[in-house]
């Protein structure tokens, strides 16, 4: 009932009230308090960051080196797992609050969205949550004017990829995109996504070893965690279905188009450009997962993370229009909009497999 009378508040709050900060920080921190209290047995990974902690000192991480030591920090001073585990989530959740505070008032929409789509994948990929959270405040400070909090943003997106190597997909497009004007980037943006559906179509009856072995040899070079480059090969480079290929890439054009139609109508609101720029080129970074997805399921994440950044978007539309009427064409977009949610959802749930389903009403407390 905790995270059901949760999702009610911030929906019925947000509906009547655009400035609501205070709700969604407390919305957050139930979302902390499920994601870091989550059930030991029923929760996909836990047993693996359980005894990842426990034999800590004892055997070479196999996780990046930010989320090793910050275990470490906290074992050495005597906290079991379950309690880092709890507090981690906290730091993740209030990072993730001033993050998106950084983008919008109307938090509490953020908080009721992020909860109804994905948040329990990042509940269950605990060490995602903290990238992310650290991604979306990096951006912020990166969509300042400021030089020394641009060069903030710079070093928060390089502290991302110490919890999770997918940082670095973001840290690398926002620090050269952040260069364009956004008025390029909109205008190459679907020549941009034409050719990765291009390129998805030509791997899928194509040898994808060469990217593999790419990105493999990136992470050797860069990646902080030491099996990172194996895991690439193993995790990453195994392929796909078709049927899962077809989901993602119909959830991708539903995406682009909720994109576009968001932008645009940001812009005519009067939406900073600074900010706008960096939400538009973190949302449309879900655009690599059209080429991606063919070399694996995992890729998936890249899009999930990147719509964290559409959410924030759509609140910050929301809140910038104050008042939404019904007419033929806003029940078209909202329409779009939901199809968008429905098909996130669908697709960060099944993809994962009938044990990280199972794990769901656990994670929700709905069931112990």
């Amino acid at each position: 009932m905790l995270f059901v009378g949760t999702l009610f508040i911030c929906f019925t709050v947000s509906f009547f009230f655009r400035e609501n900060r205070l709700i969604g920080f407390i919305a957050l921190m139930v979302f902390a308090y499920l994601a870091g209290d989550a059930n030991p047995v029923a929760t996909t990974d836990y047993s693996v960051y359980w005894n990842h902690y426990n034999m800590l000192g004892w055997e070479t991480s196999p996780f990046e080196k930010g989320y090793t030591e910050f275990s470490l920090l906290f074992s050495n001073y005597g906290f079991n797992y379950a309690q880092f585990r709890l507090i981690f989530a906290f730091l993740a959740f209030i990072i993730l609050f001033i993050s998106v505070c950084m983008f919008t008032k109307n938090v509490a929409l953020f908080a009721g969205l992020y909860g109804i789509t994905v948040l329990f994948n990042d509940a269950t990929q605990i060490r995602n949550l903290m990238m992310i959270a650290l991604v979306i405040l990096g951006t912020a400070l990166l969509s300042r004017e400021n030089i020394a909090v641009k060069i903030g943003g710079v070093i928060t997106l390089l502290v991302a990829t110490q919890f999770h190597d997918l940082g670095f997909v973001f840290l690398i497009i926002l620090g050269l995109l952040g260069f364009i004007k956004i008025e390029i980037l909109r205008k190459y943006y679907k020549y941009v996504v034409y050719m990765l559906f291009g390129l998805g179509i030509i791997f899928t009856s194509a040898s994808s070893a060469s990217v593999v072995q790419l990105f493999s040899s990136f992470l050797i070079r860069f990646s902080s965690r030491s099996d990172s480059a194996s895991n690439v090969i193993t995790s990453f480079g195994r392929g796909n279905s078709t049927s899962t290929t077809i989901m993602v890439w119909l959830m991708l054009i539903l995406f682009s188009l909720a994109l576009t139609m968001l932008v645009n109508s940001a812009n005519r609101l009067g939406m900073n450009q600074g900010q706008l720029k960096y939400l538009f080129v973190g949302s449309a970074i879900a655009m690599l997962v059209a080429f991606l997805i063919v070399l694996a399921p995992d890729y998936s994440r890249i899009s999930r993370n990147a719509f964290l950044f559409f959410l924030i978007l759509l609140s910050k539309v929301v809140e910038e229009k104050k008042k939404i009427k019904i007419s033929e064409k806003n029940i078209a977009k909202i329409f779009l909009v939901l199809s968008v949610l429905v098909f996130t959802t669908y697709e960060n749930t099944v993809i994962w497999g009938p044990t990280y389903i199972d794990s769901i009403p656990y994670l929700a407390k709905i069931k112990k």
